[in-house]
């Protein structure tokens, strides 16, 4: 790394150069740029973003697990039949929104349909038990295999499934696609390695604060579950309020910030879902008399269309084979976490608090790798990084499975089971933190950076796709897998954890072949930057001349 470049400058960058190296993967110039100036109100957007997302994510796993009738068993028929086809019809609502709507507009509209919904879920969870479909399952379970219980305790409880599937789009939505597509428009590949983990540090206080808030929240409720509903109240109405702020923040972000680092769209192209309302009546996009054919605007593209335009890009092609392993991978470890976790909490308020401390330590874990982050990128490049967390659930989920099968075959029911049980469930927690806080600090940091070199209809279109139908096609492949072996095992979980084992080491195999390709589409994307960047003929400062990819560490 060169070090000349560190040499001047306010005296600002002083502190941060013994954690942050520069180099090119690392730019300091983009402190001095002025981007601190939004660093700021993003991170505070992220923080209530992901405060949100903790407290429904938490909630969920408890309503759908613990209520009359659920169980580990109902999560692979809701991801399948509720979180799937939601996905399908956002992204069908998003793709129509896109064409009419600037980037603001349908940030608010959409965060205004999950503030509707949390508040009449808060109003109605009381009188839950009178609205869910207990007869109609009564009448069901006997009638149908033991392998599709899940399948009616689905139908049971629907306004659960309803909460679980709201859970499951905010995170996709919201954070992956509202939040970053946010950023992606504002941050330049130089400021990204600095600023997309730094972006975090809010988001897992917020986690950090939102995991001990459900803590002490729940852990006096054991007993009452009048007591329950009136703090699960009290959680949604505080995230209602959150709502409120977020929309008021990105309203003031957008007014004051115009995308002023993205890259300009294609000549006679017009720009998709950006800051800018589209202008009235305006046919023609193109500021130097029409260039392009006849002077105006394309017609908008089909959702079909849409996705022919994206299959033709491999790196869409490469984000999305990572999204569907992730989510498979991710659904099948949580899945056989939460099923032990479940027979050693039974009471809903002793399972919320259990995730409230799981979430509370994943905060900490995240943001203590987020402040590293910057180091890691300079010192393993994006290839390095971006393959961190499937070599950390490879070498350390295939364990646990082991470690699963070996419980629920010998030594469930014998004397020394619930210590065992205990055990696995806590080194369960802890593979959680430690998978949930590389993931968000380092693998989606380096995922984002795909985006910022990609065109500004494959940005918009792209990751819409991936990020709300790539990661719950993936979730949907491992829940119909799950599905279909409950149906062969007769319902029974514990006899299906072999194959979805060697399913989950064969889908980590896919994501570090899929990271390994895109290496050399971001390797390229730096050197063609850092070339434009070095004067032609010219050495500043005694630096040498812009590095290959190779040099980078990302070819």
């Amino acid at each position: 790394m060169a070090s000349s470049a560190l040499t001047t400058g306010p005296s600002l960058l002083r502190p941060r150069q013994r954690w942050w190296p520069a180099g090119p993967a690392c730019d300091p110039g983009c402190i001095e740029s002025g981007c601190l100036q939004w660093f700021l109100p993003m991170a505070t957007l992220f923080f209530l973003m992901a405060f949100v997302n903790t407290v429904m994510d938490t909630l969920k796993d408890t309503l759908v697990i613990t209520a009359v009738g659920g169980g580990t068993q109902v999560i692979p028929f809701i991801t399948v039949y509720g979180v799937l086809p939601a996905s399908f019809a956002f992204l069908l609502a998003f793709s129509w929104g896109t064409q009419r709507l600037a980037r603001r507009h349908l940030f608010n509209i959409t965060i205004s349909c999950f503030l509707c919904f949390l508040g009449g879920f808060a109003l109605f969870y009381p009188v839950h038990e009178s609205l869910h479909l207990g007869p109609l399952a009564a009448w069901l379970g006997p009638r149908l295999p033991l392998g599709l219980a899940g399948g009616v305790g689905m139908l049971r409880n629907w306004m659960f499934t309803l909460f679980y599937c709201a859970s499951e789009l905010w995170g996709d939505v919201c954070l992956s696609l509202l939040f970053w597509g946010l950023a992606n428009e504002t941050t330049s590949m130089a400021e990204a390695p600095v600023l997309y983990p730094l972006f975090g540090i809010g988001a897992n206080i917020a986690q950090t604060l939102a995991g001990r808030t459900m803590r002490l929240a729940f852990s006096g409720a054991a007993r009452a579950r009048a007591g329950y509903a009136a703090r699960l109240q009290a959680m949604l109405g505080l995230c209602c309020g959150l709502c409120l702020a977020i929309m008021a923040l990105q309203s003031w972000i957008a007014a004051r910030f115009r995308a002023s680092h993205a890259p300009p769209p294609p000549a006679g192209a017009r720009a998709v879902a950006t800051f800018e309302d589209p202008a009235p009546g305006d046919s023609s996009s193109d500021e130097e008399g029409g260039a392009g054919a006849g002077g105006g605007s394309p017609a908008a593209m089909s959702l079909g269309q849409a996705w022919h335009f994206l299959r033709q890009s491999p790196q869409i092609r490469c984000l999305a084979l990572l999204a569907i392993s992730q989510g498979i991978t991710s659904n099948l470890l949580d899945l056989a976490w939460k099923h032990h976790l479940h027979r050693l909490a039974t009471t809903p308020a002793a399972y919320s608090a259990i995730l409230g401390d799981t979430a509370m330590w994943t905060g900490i874990v995240t943001g203590s790798l987020m402040l590293l982050s910057p180091t890691l990128f300079a010192r393993l490049g994006w290839e390095g990084v971006a393959k961190t967390t499937p070599r950390l659930m490879l070498y350390a989920g295939t364990p646990f499975f082991l470690g699963c099968i070996g419980y629920n075959f010998w030594l469930s029911g014998t004397l020394n089971g619930p210590m065992a049980l205990k055990t696995l469930v806590m080194l369960g927690a802890l593979l959680q933190v430690l998978v949930k806080g590389a993931k968000f600090s380092l693998f989606k940091p380096a995922e984002e950076m795909v985006y910022i070199g990609l065109d500004d209809e494959s940005r918009s279109k792209g990751k819409a796709a991936i990020d709300v139908v790539g990661a719950q096609s993936g979730k949907s492949a491992s829940s119909l897998l799950q599905q279909t072996l409950l149906l062969l095992s007769g319902g029974q979980l514990p006899k299906t954890l072999p194959i979805m084992a060697l399913f989950f080491a064969t889908m980590l195999r896919q994501w570090i072949g899929a990271v390994t390709v895109l290496a050399g589409y971001v390797g390229s994307e730096e050197a063609a930057q850092a070339d434009a960047k070095q004067p032609a003929g010219s050495e500043k400062g005694g630096v040498a001349p812009s590095p290959s990819a190779q040099d980078l560490g990302l070819a």
